[in-house]
């Protein structure tokens, strides 16, 4: 087979659990006797401006070069201009704001939460406050409240207002109802309707109060909220709101909702987007055109860069199937877009690297597959990791060591590993939370009870995995989690979140590690695997013997061979 893959990054010192992943199948496909060809830029590195947008380098040289039998092609990438990319950013980022403060939002969330039990505070709400007799979250002059359900027919509402006024009420755009506030005291409404499976409700504050000092406009306080469905009560955790519900809604409803919102969003805001984020290389795309005609399968990732799309349509072009490989995460805001939806809707098949996102991604109609990414199981025989010799330069001799791998910034969860290592420390555990990967967000760390190693060379995170007691890794945005695979073939156990679709399709719960709702979670199943070293070292084994029966590089290679063939044999591609 002729295959071509079109890629934002790629090299043996380009660092990235996905770029190994490409890379690692480029290199065995051509072990295998395929012509596997890949279109890439010159940047190895590149990092978020101030203002907004991606900044990329061009640190490798533009050209041709063989990698294991691969030819690589890079071409240069264009950088936006402060000016007009921050004048940009901004724009986009009102127009975002403004998409989820509209009445069309709130009516596609109710479409997602129809006939389900979950409900969401939508907009208009200030941060969950926890008062001396119970919790409480302000309204500013209008928030938004939706909740799905069987047989609705009542809302019960408990407000506060400590300067009275009144508050009107629409449900489902139906007729308003008024309600007076008295001053300073806890009053409880409740609002009946004919039976319905979802509820969108509008609370308008008739007057709101600017606190001296505070910068808030506030409305009033909610201090409880209930329905009635089908006869039993059911009530409504306040802390439920949007930013809540991308983190822990099921992600087939989270997606349905995304797709419905994202598939209107104007051409002009793509333009914006390919332009902030990139990489923006018209040599690559040219060529991608020229490329895909002399092939028989067209691969392209990632998003949310310009690279996946841009393979497409090169594929689209010269009537070729097409490949996504998104590395999609299906709690990122940012990777639901409408032409990234386009793509996958069209594509031959979509790489979605772990059988539980597989799943999500047929229910929302893409012809999604799971592979996913191997190991190299040579490297991990051949190289003795020297866990004691880290360990005493790290002056971490006789602690608890928890260790954490991934870009420093709070997409990758680690602000919940340094919360969880602060509780086992509060309960007297001498528990150390040993932090490897590059610092994207520049925000301080704790002086005690963290150590930050920053990006270490391959051999010496090795020995860092060999170093550790147990690996924790709360990130909710992985499209397959590596480094858990890497941890385990060091025989140790691992914590990962339970609202990570990839980390729910690799870790079972109790056998090889635990998955976790939040920071008690985390604290709890650490404590037990530190205080129990027989059962660490069992899950830990279990997880070893895993990845080398499922995750061997030539096992999966083998799959994709037959996988692409077939999709290369079926015609799918459209001119």
């Amino acid at each position: 087979m002729r295959l071509l893959l079109v890629t934002y990054r790629y090299g043996s010192d380009v660092h990235g659990g996905g770029e190994r992943f490409l890379r690692g199948l480029a290199t065995r496909l051509a072990a295998r006797g395929h012509r596997v060809e890949v279109l890439t830029t010159c940047s190895r590195n590149f990092v978020a401006s101030p203002n907004g947008y991606l900044l990329w380098d061009n640190f490798l040289p533009r050209g041709e070069e063989g990698d294991q039998g691969v030819m690589v092609r890079r071409f240069k990438v264009k950088n936006p201009s402060p000016f007009r990319g921050a004048r940009l950013a901004r724009r986009m980022q009102a127009y975002l704001e403004e998409e989820r403060r509209g009445e069309r939002f709130s009516r596609l969330l109710g479409e997602a939460l129809r006939g389900t039990g979950e409900h969401c505070l939508s907009v208009g709400w200030y941060h969950l406050e926890n008062w001396e007799d119970g919790p409480a979250r302000w309204t500013g002059g209008r928030a938004g409240l939706v909740a799905g359900g069987k047989e609705l027919d009542g809302l019960g509402l408990e407000l506060h207002s400590p300067w009275g006024g009144t508050l009107g009420v629409v449900v489902d755009g139906e007729e308003r109802r008024e309600f007076t506030l008295a001053v300073g005291r806890r009053e409880e409404f409740l609002l009946r309707f004919s039976k319905r499976d979802v509820l969108d409700v509008s609370l308008e504050c008739g007057r709101t109060v600017r606190p001296p000092g505070d910068g808030r406009e506030l409305g009033v306080a909610l201090r409880r909220a209930y329905v009635l469905d089908g006869g039993r009560r059911r009530d409504l955790h306040l802390g439920r709101d949007w930013e809540d519900f991308l983190r822990t809604a099921p992600e087939d409803i989270l997606g349905k909702l995304l797709w419905a919102v994202v598939d209107h969003r104007p051409r002009r805001l793509i333009r914006w987007r390919d332009y902030l984020l990139g990489p923006r290389s018209p040599g690559l795309e040219r060529e991608a055109r020229r490329a895909a005609s002399r092939c028989d399968l067209v691969v392209g990732a990632m998003v949310p860069l310009t690279t996946m799309v841009t393979a497409w349509r090169a594929a689209r072009g010269a009537g070729k199937p097409f490949v996504a490989v998104p590395l999609f995460h299906p709690r990122d805001y940012n990777h639901y877009w409408p032409d990234f939806h386009r793509a996958m809707r069209e594509a031959a098949g979509v790489e979605a690297n772990s059988p539980v996102i597989a799943e999500i991604m047929r229910s929302w109609g893409l012809p999604a597959f799971s592979v996913g990414p191997g190991f190299d199981l040579e490297e991990y025989a051949s190289y003795s990791p020297d866990g004691e010799r880290f360990r005493g330069e790290y002056g971490l001799e006789g602690k608890k060591v928890l260790l954490w791998v991934g870009r420093k910034n709070v997409s990758k969860g680690y602000p919940v590993a340094v919360a969880a290592v602060q509780s086992l420390r509060e309960e007297g555990l001498d528990a150390v939370l040993l932090m490897v990967g590059p610092d994207d967000d520049g925000q301080p760390l704790p002086s005690e009870g963290v150590v930050y190693a920053g990006p270490l060379p391959r051999e010496r995170l090795l020995d860092a995995y060999e170093a550790c007691d147990l690996f924790i890794f709360p990130s909710l945005n992985e499209s397959y989690c590596l480094v858990l695979g890497e941890a385990w073939l060091r025989g140790k156990p691992v914590l990962a979140s339970a609202h990570c679709a990839a980390a729910r399709g690799q870790v079972e719960h109790g056998i090889d590690g635990y998955l976790c709702a939040g920071v008690e979670d985390y604290a709890r199943y650490a404590r037990e695997l530190l205080e129990d070293g027989r059962r660490a070292s069992r899950l830990g084994e279990r997880g070893r013997e895993k990845v080398r029966r499922e995750r061997d590089w030539e096992v999966l290679a083998e799959a994709y061979e037959d996988l692409f063939r077939a999709l290369a044999g079926s015609g799918a591609g459209s001119a």
